[in-house]
């Protein structure tokens, strides 16, 4: 059984060398918000399918697709039989895969396709197309991958590169970091808006959110910046012109969850 990563491997090259070998089986790829499978006979393409939340494609759509994905894991099982055609094989498959990567490569669009998509904090004006405008209106809270798995995936991967280019659009990531309770230690010194928590703790958000990220603090439910400060475990802390205004004290319990 072959497998192995789309990073090491990128999905086109891989489908080649499958069709050179004449394999017969099932390529199937995985990501945590994604998941594809390709079906080969006598080392021709006869069907295509990626499935993304509710959403799902077939046939050279989800070729164009999966064409796109920067790093998934795959496993190739052979001798496993297509459930439907959907491609006729041939030739077309490659060239589709080629023009499908050229396309992928000229954009800039996230590696995780799990990152949420929002309109941006801070407004602004920008002109848009009818067509923009319209996927604008509809990919607000949604992952890139269930966006894109959709009818002309990609017409919709020029447009989210164009939104996101331009600031029309944020992609972050979706923070999935339990709350943690620290007691408020004072810090003294000149500032404000900054919130300071032990390094290994920061260390630790940094690697899950792998963004930049600020500090919400629960009472009084405000955020503010967040910096590493070493040796104060299980502690906030923040500076005296805060404390005032958040109306906290040394000792008092504190909630804090990160968020970008």
């Amino acid at each position: 059984m072959l497998e192995g990563n789309l990073a090491e491997f990128p999905f086109p090259s891989l489908v080649g060398a499958l069709m050179s070998a004449g394999r017969t089986g099932r390529l199937w790829v995985r990501s945590p918000h994604l998941e594809g499978e390709v079906y080969l006979q006598g080392g021709q393409v006869v069907h295509a399918r990626v499935q993304a939340g509710e959403k799902a494609l077939e046939g050279e759509e989800a070729l164009d697709l999966l064409a796109g994905l920067k790093r998934a894991p795959f496993r190739f099982e052979p001798e496993t039989l297509p459930p439907r055609t959907t491609l006729l094989g041939g030739l077309a498959v490659p060239v589709r895969l080629a023009e499908a990567q050229a396309v992928w490569q000229s954009l800039s669009l996230p590696s995780d396709w799990g990152y949420v998509l929002r309109l941006p904090s801070q407004g602004g004006t920008a002109e848009l197309t009818p067509e923009a405008l319209k996927v604008l209106a509809q990919v607000e809270g949604k992952r890139i991958a269930e966006v894109l798995a959709a009818p002309g995936v990609l017409r919709l991967a020029r447009i989210l590169h164009t939104l996101l280019g331009m600031g029309a659009l944020e992609a972050v990531p979706v923070v999935e970091v339990a709350p943690e309770h620290l007691l408020v230690l004072p810090i003294y010194g000149p500032g404000h808006g900054i919130a300071y928590v032990d390094e290994a703790l920061y260390a630790a958000w940094a690697r899950a959110i792998r963004h930049g990220f600020r500090l919400r603090v629960t009472p009084p439910g405000t955020t503010l910046e967040v910096r590493p400060r070493p040796n104060i475990p299980g502690r906030l802390g923040l500076l005296e012109e805060d404390l005032k205004r958040l109306r906290l004290r040394r000792g008092d319990k504190v909630e804090a969850v990160p968020e970008v």
